[in-house]
């Protein structure tokens, strides 16, 4: 003891919370590593976070919590393609038909399909039945086709709406029908929905003409002209391909597209498409009617 007086000590009260060196210095802490010092906030509720935690945000960054509120108040958005019950109602029924060509002898398939000398002796349902047929030794025969009608149908039946795409799907099918039954061979068979799913792609390609001004109606367009001109050279070289049913739906259904719409958002009036359809019911008339006057002229047997 020196005789001096020695400093007097007192303790903090109890449940005065005791600070650390580097709190009492201002360092700020990550709310969710909490040893982790950090000058980096949320730049939406504040919270001081570090760099792991830190999410990058349109405005600088997010912390975990509020990424996950975002997350739970965001609509759920399905992102796909657009209703097409049509569609798949078309695609079923040539299922159907398919998988009875399997079942059944070959007669079933000789009943339906077109051969010219056969419509032009009276059996002028051909033209139809033969748009729900196909090749029952070629499987990639209708997968291909089912693929197309799949990925292109749905774009235009919501654009035409479900009755106007049904009426532009037959009428281009039967379109091809007649243009094939008019140029083919008059023994020769033809088969297949190609005829009504090139006029699809035909009035997919006018939605695209008429959004030109748009780069995805460029994007369209181009895809649409490709697939059609690879096809179309594709039925030129490889033998047993009707590129004449080809052509023939591609040309109707793109004119009966363009005949019914103003724009990509407008349709023409009622009355505009109704003269549409049976105008083009009646050029498949005259087509058949026409061939089959001159094969009943070659042939006197038929009919």
């Amino acid at each position: 003891m020196t005789g001096m007086d020695e400093p007097e000590t007192t303790s903090a009260p109890e449940g005065t919370p005791t600070q650390t060196p580097t709190e009492a210095a201002g360092e700020t802490y990550c709310y969710v590593h909490k040893k982790t010092p950090t000058k980096l906030s949320c730049s939406r509720c504040g919270n001081p976070i570090c760099g792991r935690c830190a999410i990058p945000a349109t405005v600088g960054q997010h912390c975990p919590d509020c990424v996950a509120e975002a997350r739970k108040s965001a609509p759920k958005v399905k992102r796909q393609m657009p209703d097409s019950p049509v569609v798949m109602v078309i695609i079923a029924i040539n299922v159907i038909m398919f998988v009875g060509q399997l079942y059944f002898d070959d007669t079933f398939t000789e009943r339906l399909f077109e051969v010219p000398a056969l419509v032009a002796d009276g059996e002028f349902y051909r033209l139809f039945t033969a748009m729900f047929l196909h090749s029952e030794r070629q499987l990639f025969h209708i997968l291909f086709n089912m693929y197309i009608l799949f990925s292109y149908g749905p774009f235009v039946e919501h654009w035409l709406g479900k009755v106007r795409f049904i009426g532009l799907y037959l009428l281009a099918g039967l379109m091809g029908s007649a243009v094939s039954y008019t140029f083919g061979e008059i023994g020769r068979p033809s088969l297949g929905a190609s005829g009504a799913i090139f006029g699809v792609v035909g009035a997919l390609g006018v939605l695209a003409f008429h959004m030109r001004g748009s780069a995805q109606g460029i994007a369209m367009l181009r895809g649409v002209v490709l697939f059609a001109g690879i096809n179309l050279l594709f039925g030129f070289i490889v033998p047993g391909i009707d590129n004449n049913a080809h052509i023939g739906g591609l040309v109707g259904g793109a004119l009966i597209a363009y005949a019914l719409t103003k724009n990509p958002h407008q349709l023409r009036p009622v009355g505009v498409q109704v003269a549409t359809y049976a105008g083009a019911a009646l050029v498949v008339a005259f087509l058949v009617v026409r061939r089959t006057d001159d094969l009943r002229t070659l042939f006197p047997f038929l009919g």
